[in-house]
């Protein structure tokens, strides 16, 4: 990101700012630098007046496409071309030394900190980082930026901003070049037919970036193509700035102190429920580009601070500390499990000493190497050799390092060996599936269709499952609790032709109260597409546990003074299904898996041949249920889960060579699958069908 490469360009951007006659250092820049990423650490550290820092990455990439814009089509405009051996040879340098330097600490750290499970999924990470592209896998992956997996982000999550500029500046000079070739063919002025290019870019991917932050903000956020923009605004400005303006001193402080305080504001109310970046990205990135042209001008109090030392240092180590710091934070959340936010600043605070380091003894020396400049080659070679090392080390982390088989979903009996109500506790197994190394990726079909939903979305969408033109209809609702029933719900509507539709939205409660816009919006929406359906059959499960903590005018509540609001809520909810279809059973939450010393596929993927070590004893939390407390009060039937996940005090992690859990709190879709038998001849004990229950 403009961490990195921005930093050379800058002292060649040329302005009146700088210290000495002729210097091209703009010091205003290092300065706007030194504000981003203080908001990025705050963010990261979990500052709760700092959940929207994140928009400090959106500084960062208008700076970027400023500075490295403006660097490259002065070269054209005084040599009549661009080397684009040398253009990489710079960036190689500057970035991928440090890169690869943290990258490795991370995959270290991980062999020491995190279980085997976890250390497969971080090393598929590190490669991706390494490589440039992990944004992309993040996407593919279906990781929300805001939403930690068990409470545990990748250590490497902060890399997709740098994926994304790599991957921007790969088209990005060969764009310049080309207008620039025109421009010189047809002797025309290079910013102009610079622009005449860069402009349909920066509108075509804003526009893409507000639609598509409609439709999936998740993917989004992550997007080249919806980031794009952001670049190509400060490429645009640079076109169209000159190197010198005039500015009355007190406008320039008006506009300077107006653009600093847009970015406090966003920082402020912006937040994970904010759709990002789309619309919203236009603040940090107009802010940021106001501050730009008061640094031109030479004038302002906002100029004038930003020039000064504390400033000017935060902005040389910028790019250090971006990378060092979030590792730091994540190993300290692995360690220390659950850590407030002042923990969370001391371990920012903490990787400031790797920062100082490795900024001393790597990243100025190789910045400033003589050699590597007169040599480009060697600045490439020496890049690469960095980022393959990285790579090799991820390959090698994210190996597939245990014994045993994976298997076929009719391969697996799972809840099929269970007899009499007792499951049989295994001590070790050959064959298992899913492979507990990825055991999160065990979701099931709806989940890779989108239907379970997150971010701004409100509306879903068909997500029709079994037998799409059953004479039944069966709407499965909740939060990701309800996804979780849907292979065996799938499996049974196959075979007996009943219609699933499916309305899961994540972390999102179903009971009637206010949790949040996007929250509310979808509930009410799910209703009214029960009532137009009028279903047989509504099947509702939820969490119970403490996602859910209400605000009441104006207080946060804890989970438990949430409780009798919840109740309340959920009653309401069960008498407007009941109104609207034929049949309401509650799928009663089960009992939270351990996260410590491990999670259940991490102990199976450590224990294969010890499997006893990772049952543990079922602990339900009788003062949070509100989903059985409402359905009791509202007459509604309750189905149990508890006897094919545990028997004799004691839950295995697995049954029939299935793995029950992809995480502490919800059943894989394989286990899942295997206990469509059971659920049927539930739902048929509570007379649904009817004509089920009578035939029997």
């Amino acid at each position: 990101m403009a961490l990195g490469g921005a930093e050379v360009a800058a002292r060649e951007s040329g302005s009146p700012t700088a210290k000495q006659a002729g210097s091209n250092f703009r010091p205003d820049i290092q300065g706007i630098r030194a504000i981003a990423v203080t908001l990025v650490l705050a963010c990261h550290a979990s500052i709760p007046w700092a959940e929207g820092g994140f928009i400090g990455v959106d500084v960062f990439y208008v700076l970027s496409g400023f500075l490295i814009t403006g660097l490259v089509v002065r070269e054209i405009e005084k040599t009549g071309k661009v080397s684009i051996r040398n253009f990489y040879a710079r960036r190689a340098k500057r970035l991928l030394p440090m890169a690869a330097l943290v990258l490795v600490f991370i995959c270290i750290g991980t062999l020491f900190i995190f279980s085997l499970a976890r250390q497969v999924e971080i090393g598929g990470d590190v490669f991706a980082a390494a490589l440039y592209f992990v944004n992309w896998h993040f996407i593919i992956q279906g990781v929300d930026y805001f939403a930690a997996a068990d409470g545990i982000h990748s250590p490497v999550q902060h890399y997709w901003s740098l994926s994304v500029e790599e991957q921007f500046y790969v088209v990005w000079p060969l764009i310049l070049l080309v207008a620039g070739a025109i421009a010189a063919k047809f002797r025309r002025p290079t910013k102009g037919l610079v622009l005449i290019f860069i402009v349909p870019v920066a509108i075509a991917s804003l526009i893409y970036s507000i639609h598509f932050t409609q439709v999936n903000p998740e993917a989004a956020f992550f997007s080249t193509i919806a980031r794009a923009w952001q670049l190509a605004f400060g490429a645009v400005l640079a076109m169209v700035l000159p190197k010198k303006i005039g500015m009355p001193g007190w406008l320039a402080t008006v506009i300077g102190v107006i653009a600093v305080g847009v970015l406090g504001w966003a920082t402020y109310t912006m937040s994970a429920t904010t759709p990002f970046p789309g619309s919203n990205g236009l603040y940090p990135v107009l802010a940021t580009m106001a501050l730009l042209v008061v640094g031109a001008s030479g004038s302002g109090i906002t100029t004038r601070i930003l020039s000064t030392r504390p400033f000017q240092y935060m902005g040389n180590i910028s790019y250090s500390w971006y990378l060092w710091h979030w590792p730091f934070v994540v190993f300290a959340l692995g360690i220390f499990d659950n850590l407030n936010w002042h923990w969370l600043v001391v371990a920012t605070l903490l990787s400031w000493i790797p920062t100082q380091i490795s900024h001393t003894l790597l990243e100025d020396p190789v910045r400033r190497a003589r050699i590597l400049k007169l040599r480009p080659n060697r600045a490439l070679a020496i890049g690469g050799a960095c980022s393959i090392a990285a790579a090799a080390f991820g390959l090698w982390l994210g190996s597939n390092r245990i014994n045993v088989d994976i298997l076929d979903q009719d391969q697996v009996a799972g809840a099929a060996v269970i007899k009499d109500g007792k499951i049989p506790l295994v001590n070790s197994v050959d064959a298992i599936k899913p492979n507990p190394l990825h055991a999160r990726d065990d979701r099931g079909q709806m989940y890779s269709d989108g239907c379970l939903l997150l971010g701004p979305r409100t509306e879903s969408g068909e997500c029709a499952y079994g037998d799409t033109e059953g004479d039944k209809t069966v709407v499965l609702f909740g939060d990701s609790h309800s996804m979780m029933y849907m292979p065996a719900l799938d499996a049974i509507g196959k075979e007996k032709g009943w219609k699933i539709i499916g309305l899961s939205r994540a972390n999102c409660v179903i009971a009637d109260v206010k949790l949040n816009q996007y929250c509310d919006e979808w509930r009410q929406n799910s209703l009214d597409r029960i009532k137009e359906e009028h279903p047989d059959l509504v099947v509702v499960a939820t969490s119970t546990q403490a996602v859910y903590s209400l605000k009441k005018n104006g207080k946060q509540l804890s989970r438990i003074a949430s409780e009798p609001y919840l109740i309340d809520g959920m009653a309401r909810t069960f008498r407007q299904l009941e109104e609207d279809a034929d049949k309401v059973v509650l799928m009663r939450d089960q009992a939270q898996a351990p996260r410590k010393p491990w999670l259940p596929h991490e102990c199976v993927a450590e224990n294969l041949d010890n499997l006893k070590e990772c049952a543990f004893a079922p602990k339900r939390h009788p003062e949070l249920g509100f989903d059985v407390d409402a359905a009791e009060k509202t007459g509604v039937q309750i189905i149990d889960p508890m006897p094919v996940l545990c028997s004799d005090g004691r839950c295995p992690a697995v049954i029939g060579n299935a793995l029950v859990y992809r995480d502490s709190y919800h059943v894989s879709a394989t286990y899942m699958e295997t206990m469509a038998p059971w659920l049927e001849k539930e739902l048929a004990k509570l007379d649904f069908p009817a004509a089920l229950r009578k035939s029997e």
